[in-house]
């Protein structure tokens, strides 16, 4: 009996002394979604998390790292809770490196990443400086990343050193996605004597053929469908806007980011429809993205499938509003946009915009390759 007892207390003393897994708590909160699904068992099993010291914090970030917005809200607290506590500690012994490489690790979800970079600024606060350089292919930090290049290609220019000037320059502008930072980086290399191709680096398409304006009263435009949409024929002519009779024009987009302003083509005015028709050609079959904004809206179609329609007035037209993804085919592709144009403004001080901007990128918003095919009016698109 005396041994009995004295193997209980050896399991006993033997489970108290195991190591805290947090496996089960983590699970229970990755169960967890929305409406308050699975949110009982998730409160207990961060209360249970929370407990624990900076030793679940590599687990519990690899946790951290998923789409589920609901999980993710409750590992955070957790992680803050844990932090918090134990930056008072000064013995706290941090998993430093697991914090560097899962910062480093461009794969991972990039808000728990930034709270990591948040958290290594205490402890080690030379670390950002020597590391953020380096992101530039980094899409969470890329734009911290070439604006860090863009200071020190300035601070070269300053220097009179024009050549380490061009290289972080160039090295900001082939990195760059944001259009501010491709214009600015591009305008440097300018002054430099270098060449910089801002529309072809963000894949905008400045080459069209417009027509219009087809009269639709009010908001009815988006969803009447004109000629061009069931057949482009650039030498067609159509009955427009107050009965005149209108035709395709070509025209190629000298602004900076591609921005094509159909008051100026078309002629100003309201309540009306325009389109506009490109034609490209590239290397090869690729996935890629539309990437789009118009002033009031924009349905696209490639290759005369519909990819893209949304039905918003009085949006503007801003830089990557809309993004689709399409798949292309290798030669020759179409493209039709039909852009609409609203009633006045109700203050009569705004101005009716009328404009389109589209570009073709990989989903990491690099233009890919590709050459207009538009020449002279000839054939037809179905």
């Amino acid at each position: 009996m005396k041994c009995f007892v004295a193997c209980l207390m050896l399991v006993g003393f033997a489970w108290l002394d195991a190591p805290y897994d947090p496996a089960p708590h983590l699970t229970a909160i990755a169960k967890s979604g929305p409406q308050g699904e699975g949110s009982a068992t998730a409160k207990l099993a961060r209360d249970e998390l929370a407990k624990q010291g900076v030793d679940i914090l590599p687990p519990l970030l690899v946790a951290m790292d998923t789409s589920n917005a609901v999980a993710a809200n409750w590992y955070r607290t957790v992680y803050e809770e844990i932090v918090a506590r134990e930056l008072k500690r000064a013995e706290t012994k941090w998993p430093i490196e697991f914090f560097k490489e899962y910062a480093s690790d461009a794969k991972r979800v990039g808000k728990p990443r930034r709270l990591v970079l948040t958290l290594l600024d205490k402890l080690d606060p030379a670390f950002r400086d020597q590391w953020l350089p380096t992101r530039l292919e980094d899409a969470e930090f890329r734009y911290e990343a070439v604006g860090l290049a863009l200071a020190a290609g300035d601070r070269a220019l300053t220097s009179k050193d024009d050549a380490a000037a061009k290289a972080e320059f160039r090295k900001a502008f082939e990195a760059a996605r944001d259009s501010n930072q491709v214009s600015q980086a591009a305008a440097k290399l300018r002054t430099l004597g270098e060449s910089a191709d801002a529309v072809r680096h963000l894949g905008l398409v400045v080459d069209w053929w417009v027509v219009g304006p087809f009269d639709a009263p009010q908001k009815t435009g988006f969803a009447k469908v004109f000629e061009p949409e069931t057949r482009v024929d650039l030498q067609a002519k159509y009955r427009g806007q107050g009965g005149a009779e209108i035709a395709w024009k070509r025209h190629h987009e000298t602004d900076a980011l591609g921005q094509l302003d159909l008051n100026k083509q078309l002629g100003a005015t309201r309540e009306a429809v325009g389109y506009a028709y490109s034609e490209i050609d590239v290397p090869r079959e690729q996935a890629a993205q539309v990437r789009c904004g118009a002033d009031d809206n924009c349905s696209v179609w490639l290759n005369g499938q519909k990819v893209f329609g949304r039905d918003q007035w009085l949006n503007g037209t801003r830089f990557d509003r809309f993004i689709t993804p399409i798949q292309l085919k290798a030669g020759r592709n179409t493209l039709l946009v039909k852009i609409c144009q609203g009633p006045q403004h109700k203050d009569p001080e705004v101005p009716n915009n009328w404009s389109l901007q589209l570009r073709l990128c990989d989903a990491d918003g690099r233009g890919i390759v590709f050459q207009s095919r538009l020449t002279e009016k000839t054939g037809s698109e179905k």
